[in-house]
């Protein structure tokens, strides 16, 4: 059992929530906090929104293609990770003018993994931290998210709509198949977006299990905690004033939508595996240990792990067999239980 401490997270990710004081230097400051939060969000918001959706990368490598995700796994490291053309469907899904782009790992069974990819990366990625469950017999399906790859969207807004493309890849599931066992393993954005959908879509459309690898709790947070990474100097309420607008004006969504640190009854018979590193410099670790901690209070079929040595979405990379491990038996033990 993970030595977990609720209270300790919770005031960790608190520190980027407006306190009486905040708001008090706010307002005392405001010109300075406004000139600042304007000039830091011209720059830094577009960095949010550029990122090679296809073409070449930076390396000279073709993104989304089974190339860039054989040249991901070698620099990683991931043994016998190794995936051949032959192996993999792509296709789409939905009308013209919201398609959503699909692959698809096939075994002949009735068991399905839908792999979430994180923030500026693609399908190809997406079915990394998903290989496991393909060894064992699961058909795994990955897709862009949204205004990622060859998705329908022009901007991203960090897993908010990307939720409702995950629910139209899981009703394309159930209504194209036959299904006995339906999970989800979502990885940074790719999580948040699972745990967000279920916070929305999971009564009306079960699935059996979800494992959520380094998720992000509250995106306006979230930005606020790069802010402070990339200007350590500046004190974030000073850096970003207003940052959902600033947002909102590229995204056309509010990203004050998605709070996945409260309110988590709504799936409270779903179980869940929180997975985070604790080195992660890219979203806290706490994030992870508040929504276990949550979600645990109405329910004890949660688990959580917590690699002390991992960086952000690097827990598969640095212990690839325990991760392996970790999450086939959660599944097993779900299953199992179901079937009694």
């Amino acid at each position: 059992m993970e030595n977990i401490n609720y209270k300790k997270a919770k005031k960790q990710i608190r520190k980027y929530k407006y306190t009486f004081l905040k708001v008090l230097g706010t307002i005392i400051l405001f010109p300075i906090v406004f000139i600042v939060s304007a000039i830091l969000s011209k720059f830094f918001t577009p960095y949010l929104f550029k990122y090679p959706r296809a073409g070449t990368d930076e390396n000279g490598q073709e993104v989304n293609t089974l190339n860039h995700y054989l040249t991901d796994i070698k620099e990683k490291k991931l043994k016998n990770w190794e995936l051949t053309k032959d192996q993999i469907e792509e296709f789409e899904i939905g009308s013209k003018e919201a398609s959503i782009s699909c692959l698809i790992l096939k075994n002949n069974s009735n068991k399905w993994v839908v792999a979430l990819h994180g923030f500026k990366r693609n399908k190809y990625m997406g079915v990394r931290n998903a290989i496991q469950f393909y060894k064992k017999g699961y058909n795994v399906i990955s897709f862009d998210a949204y205004a990622h790859g060859k998705t329908y969207g022009k901007y991203s807004d960090l897993g908010v709509t990307n939720s409702k493309v995950l629910n139209e890849v899981i009703n394309w599931v159930k209504n194209n198949n036959d299904v006995d066992e339906l999970g989800i393993i979502g990885v940074s954005m790719g999580a948040a977006t699972a745990v967000y959908w279920a916070q929305q879509y999971y009564q009306v459309n079960k699935i059996d299990w979800l494992i959520s690898d380094c998720a992000l709790t509250q995106p306006v947070e979230q930005i606020r905690f790069f802010l402070k990474k990339y200007f350590k100097w500046l004190p974030w309420w000073i850096s970003s004033f207003k940052i959902n607008w600033f947002f909102k004006r590229y995204s056309k969504t509010n990203l004050k939508d998605m709070n996945l640190q409260n309110n988590l009854n709504s799936f409270r018979d779903l179980p869940v595996l929180f997975i985070h590193g604790k080195l992660d410099s890219f979203i806290d670790y706490n994030n992870s240990i508040v929504m276990y901690c949550e979600k645990s209070k109405d329910s004890n079929n949660n688990k959580i792990k917590i690699f002390d040595d991992s960086e952000h979405s690097s827990s598969i990379v640095d212990h690839q067999e325990e991760y392996i491990l970790i999450t086939i038996d959660f599944v097993r033990e779900i299953m199992r239980k179901n079937k009694k």
